[in-house]
């Protein structure tokens, strides 16, 4: 009979621990079909000091494109001249500088900072076209440096580069291969940095959709970090392995053990 109430008594505590699993590991559990969602408007990416991006420019005349776009050459060993013209030819970035400017071939100080690459792309066609270097410009601007990092409890943690002008939080996540079962969905935390060279940080719950929405943070900047804390569950597993590498916890085991022992033999 005592034996009986040993198990039951283990059996519950047992039952209890599987209860602290979270149950709140889903996004948008109140979200329904057909709900209409308001995000909060954004202009995405703007472009800051130290932020590098390339700068293609086609034109109908072959030579100015080649001054234009600043092409990259290197001399390879056997190689003739123009052969290695043909073998390796890129074209140089440009990094923004502390006034927000950069230097563009031809028509000089341009302001970039605090513009999309699109009116970055309309400035400097418009700009050639008032100078008279090009009237008939295409102008294409893509992003070299610019990225976030994502830590904590995802899948693939690190630093991965943008590849659209509005990325939202939730296809971070799925970058990183999305949250682990321990990540705490109630308060996803972003870090972003202020023009003023300050951090902001912005909490997010990824269960409520309008506020995930309407947050400042939906839409990710340059160098922004997500972090992903991990929720109580894991908290506690971590605490449990930590305490497993103590002698008191040994001790301690040890001691429930022998009661449990002498409870069965009595």
């Amino acid at each position: 009979m005592k034996l009986k109430n040993v198990i039951i008594v283990l059996w519950g505590a047992i039952i209890l621990t599987s209860c602290a699993t979270p149950k709140t590991v889903t996004y948008f559990p109140n979200l329904s079909d057909g709900d209409k969602m308001i995000v909060k408007e954004s202009k995405g990416i703007l472009l800051k000091p130290a932020d590098k991006i390339s700068i293609i420019v086609n034109t109908k005349s072959v030579e100015l494109n080649n001054v234009l776009n600043l092409p990259v050459t290197s001399q390879i060993i056997g190689y003739t001249e123009q052969q290695s013209i043909y073998q390796s030819r890129g074209t140089s970035g440009y990094t923004i500088d502390q006034d927000g400017y950069i230097d563009f071939p031809l028509i000089g100080k341009v302001k970039a900072a605090g513009q999309s690459r699109a009116e970055l792309a309309e400035l400097l066609k418009r700009t050639m076209a008032e100078k008279n270097v090009a009237t008939d410009a295409v102008v294409t601007i893509e992003y070299i440096n610019l990225g976030f990092s994502i830590l904590g409890e995802v899948k693939n943690p690190g630093f991965y580069l943008f590849d659209s002008d509005k990325l939202t939080i939730l296809q971070a996540l799925s970058k990183a291969g999305d949250m682990t079962i321990y990540g705490d969905r109630n308060f996803v935390k972003v870090i972003r940095q202020t023009d003023h060279g300050g951090q902001e940080a912005y909490v997010i719950n990824m269960q409520d959709a309008e506020s995930i929405m309407k947050s400042p943070a939906y839409i990710l900047q340059q160098n922004d970090v997500v972090y992903i804390q991990p929720n109580n569950y894991r908290k506690r597993q971590s605490a449990i392995a930590s305490e497993i590498t103590t002698g008191s916890f040994w001790l301690s085991a040890i001691s429930v053990l022998t009661s449990v022992l002498v409870l069965i033999l009595k």
